[in-house]
């Protein structure tokens, strides 16, 4: 399976957000590309008194994304929206949108772990606003089986093990990682989730300035089971084609058995 990963900036003007990101579906699907990834929020960005009326969209930009992936006959991951919590307006879920390309929704993730993090230039706490998911989710896409996770949810292995447990291949992280946690830890956090997992894994990344006004890390890399480095961006929008392999996954596993190794009695993963 070839999947592109791309690398783009959001702002607060959703119809040019949308506009550019159907421009790239339309890129990577005459590229040779069968899934396109897409960075977390990569539809809109914006200080949270502009959110409501795009929060009210969820059900018609949903719609608006399984249409592409049928019109262009390519499964699609949108990066993720923001799905409105019925229980509570003043929240919303931060959920993982996959449609095959038949448009079909093939899997629906909520991020379990909200960033909360005090850094110099900013206080993030996501729980403020964001409710957290509860589900670790697969999905099959042709020949692989897809795990997802979104950027914070990368500082949490029990993730991953449970995404490798249920089947995993390819590891999905559509993030927006601040400057300074990327520059410490985005490549070594995503290069040992593919390690000790032995899966690939594609994390897009957003880029540059959001609409919220707040510095995007990019750097989007794509990564094989052995931790090689197959694709990476750096700070300009645009995106890089890889070809997944079955055979590789499991030529890397059969050269350590890490899995086998594990003591389910002692550490029980579920």
């Amino acid at each position: 399976m070839r999947i592109a990963n791309i690398q783009i900036q959001s702002s607060d003007q959703l119809s040019e957000n949308l506009t550019k990101m159907e421009g790239y579906v339309k890129r990577v699907r005459d590229a040779g590309a069968q899934l396109a990834v897409f960075p977390e929020m990569a539809y809109y960005t914006s200080k949270r008194s502009g959110l409501a009326p795009v929060l009210a969209r969820f059900s018609e930009i949903q719609s608006m994304f399984q249409q592409w992936a049928e019109k262009y006959q390519i499964a699609l991951i949108p990066g993720t929206l923001r799905e409105p919590q019925p229980q509570n307006p003043e929240k919303f879920f931060n959920t993982l949108l996959c449609f095959d390309s038949k448009g079909n929704l093939a899997a629906k993730y909520q991020k379990i772990f909200r960033f909360q993090a005090r850094l110099p230039h900013h206080t993030y706490d996501e729980a403020q606003f964001c409710e957290a998911g509860h589900q670790v989710i697969t999905c099959q896409l042709g020949d692989f089986k897809l795990g997802f996770a979104i950027c914070f949810d990368l500082r949490f292995p029990e993730l991953f093990r449970s995404l490798r447990k249920q089947g995993a291949q390819v590891l999905i992280v559509p993030s927006a990682f601040t400057v300074p946690t990327g520059q410490a830890h985005w490549e070594v956090l995503l290069r040992s989730r593919a390690i000790e997992n032995q899966c690939y894994l594609i994390a897009s990344d957003q880029t540059s300035i959001s609409g919220e006004g707040l510095g995007q890390y990019g750097h989007s890399l794509s990564i094989d089971p052995w931790g090689t480095i197959l694709g990476r961006e750096n700070e300009a929008e645009g995106y890089h084609l890889v070809d997944v392999s079955t055979q590789r996954i499991e030529e890397v596993r059969s050269q350590i058995n890490a899995w086998q190794s594990r003591n389910e009695a002692l550490f029980p993963i579920p």
